[in-house]
């Protein structure tokens, strides 16, 4: 399957040839093909929010390539309108929000597409469904007035209302409440069914482990590592080193790989996990287990 998103040794910097010059991106490779979810993680300064700002054209590389979606992104000719095929929610919903009503600002995406307003309110009311927005009242509210975590709802639903082929999202866990988690949750597990392609960027490797196929690590620019999921769990140093707490049904079986039980480790979902605990309990019923 050809390749959605495609690096070849990006590198970006930041006031080139001033005082203030700083190099954010170092010979970054990535290959991600249509439907696969990426994880970005890494401390703060490690490069994650501008490597996601490469993806839909907003920065080009200083050197090295770049193709989203066939497009090089270093051609500003073409990559002009990559925002329709790759939409960016920031981490700060603010800076990106500036229409006066809820629906306008929602409506934004899809009217610059060049939709119908019959197709256009479609959109809308579908994408503030999906965030969990269902009160016909907010819709003529200014965003401004809205709580942080409501806004970032309004700016999620801004780019899925564009329906584009990437979803890119720097942090957005933050500011939400457990309800508007588990709204985001899902729409990351329906992107996943549905074969549409997400990138994520989260210091917590919880926040998106039962979705994403990629894992990129990031520390000062460098990519640290760059793989599947299961590899990732395979390299405790780098686990331990960018303090990446496992989920809790992880946590439980490698606790008891440690104890020196015989329990696969092999394991990137809840569902894996719980079958492979299952068997290990059955098989070590009159056993002592103690973890």
């Amino acid at each position: 399957m050809p390749a959605v998103v495609e690096t070849h040794h990006l590198s970006y910097t930041y006031l080139p040839g001033s005082v203030y010059e700083h190099q954010a991106l170092k010979d970054i490779n990535i290959s991600l093909t249509k439907g696969e979810f990426l994880g970005i993680l890494g401390p703060n300064g490690s490069g994650k929010s501008t490597l996601a700002q490469h993806f839909n054209g907003l920065i080009r590389p200083t050197s090295g390539h770049m193709t989203v979606c066939g497009i090089p992104t270093s051609d500003p000719k073409l990559s002009k309108d990559l925002w329709k095929k790759a939409g960016l929610v920031f981490q700060y919903p603010e800076q990106q929000i500036f229409q006066i009503t809820v629906f306008n600002e929602v409506a934004y995406g899809p009217r610059n597409l060049g939709l119908p307003e019959a197709e256009v309110a479609e959109r809308v009311h579908d994408a503030l469904q999906q965030v969990g927005i269902t009160q016909g009242d907010i819709n003529h509210l200014a965003p401004v007035t809205l709580s942080g975590g409501l806004r970032r709802r309004v700016a999620i639903a801004g780019m899925l209302a564009i329906q584009p082929e990437i979803l890119i999202l720097d942090e957005p866990m933050a500011g939400l409440d457990a309800a508007g988690r588990r709204l985001l949750s899902d729409i990351f597990k329906k992107r996943h069914e549905k074969k549409e392609t997400t990138v994520m960027i989260s210091h917590n490797l919880k926040e998106f482990m039962t979705v994403t196929d990629k894992i990129a690590v990031l520390d000062s620019g460098s990519m640290i590592f760059f793989g599947d999921v299961k590899d990732l769990l395979m390299r405790p140093e780098i686990l331990g080193q960018y303090q990446l707490e496992l989920p809790e049904y992880l946590q439980v079986v490698y606790r008891l790989a440690e104890k020196g039980f015989d329990i696969k480790t092999d394991i990137s979902s809840m569902q894996e996990a719980g079958e492979e605990i299952l068997r290990f309990l059955q098989e070590n019923k009159h056993g002592d287990v103690t973890i």
